[in-house]
């Protein structure tokens, strides 16, 4: 018989997050879903009232991380997996004046890099060990660059987590757990296309640079979590895994 693990994904009430959460729970194991928002996290619960619990919080505040600990503590079964979805591209006029260019920037490092680095720090002690597993959502924008207004700040903190990502290696992998990171590249009903779908205009100019043809949807992201927190991943640490149609060899 399986064992029922238990999980945390932060930024678990939309997009990526919640296709995350969704493979989880269908395969049988109890998920904190852990968002800002109640509503999304709530709807997740009344459609996996056995196996996902909402866990309302801010990523980017101690205080409130550090409440979401002692819940998840308090349930006495620890956290088998961890996984950083929480992020956000904020996208903004161009040509901002200096001040609040720097207020973006600051923002935006908070949110994608800041913020997975204190959830981690936070829930490390209740990680076994031997037999963790971490898995941070990057983007292939950390390799690639963005062309986004305001796009040097999400980028250079997806870079960051890759270097976070590492360096919890070598702190975490003595002691049995593994953290690797997956790169998305351009994908549907997230955030960062209005929760919806990509207009046809505007993926046919995107699909030339994408080899496998198609744009990349949640699930295909929430496959690959869900391969990295595997018993058949146990030797895979450190790995930065491209979700993205072969979208980083561009054209």
């Amino acid at each position: 018989m399986k064992k029922q693990r238990i999980v945390l994904v932060t930024g678990g009430g939309s997009g990526i997050g919640k296709a995350v959460v969704e493979r989880f729970a269908e395969n049988g194991d109890i998920v904190y879903a852990l968002g800002r928002r109640e509503q999304p996290l709530e709807t997740l619960v009344r459609a996996y009232p056995k196996h996902v619990r909402a866990l309302p919080a801010d990523i980017t505040d101690p205080e409130s991380v550090g409440k979401a600990v002692q819940v998840i503590y308090k349930a006495g079964k620890g956290l088998d997996v961890l996984v950083n979805c929480a992020g956000s591209s904020g996208a903004v006029e161009a040509d901002l004046p200096l001040h609040k260019a720097l207020a973006h920037w600051n923002k935006i490092i908070t949110t994608n890099l800041s913020g997975v680095f204190l959830v981690t720090y936070a829930f490390i002690p209740l990680i076994p060990k031997p037999g963790g597993r971490i898995v941070n959502v990057s983007s292939l924008a950390a390799l690639a660059g963005s062309s986004q207004p305001g796009g040097e700040a999400y980028a250079a903190a997806k870079a960051g987590l890759h270097g976070l990502t590492r360096t919890l290696v070598r702190k975490l992998g003595p002691q049995g757990i593994t953290v690797n990171c997956v790169a998305p590249g351009v994908v549907e009903d997230t955030q960062f296309f209005g929760g919806g779908s990509i207009s046809q205009d505007r993926a046919a100019l995107m699909l030339p640079f994408i080899p496998s043809g198609r744009l990349g949807k949640p699930a295909d992201v929430a496959s690959a979590v869900f391969y990295l927190a595997s018993d058949e991943a146990s030797f895979v640490n450190g790995d930065i895994m491209h979700v993205n149609g072969g979208q980083q060899f561009g054209r």
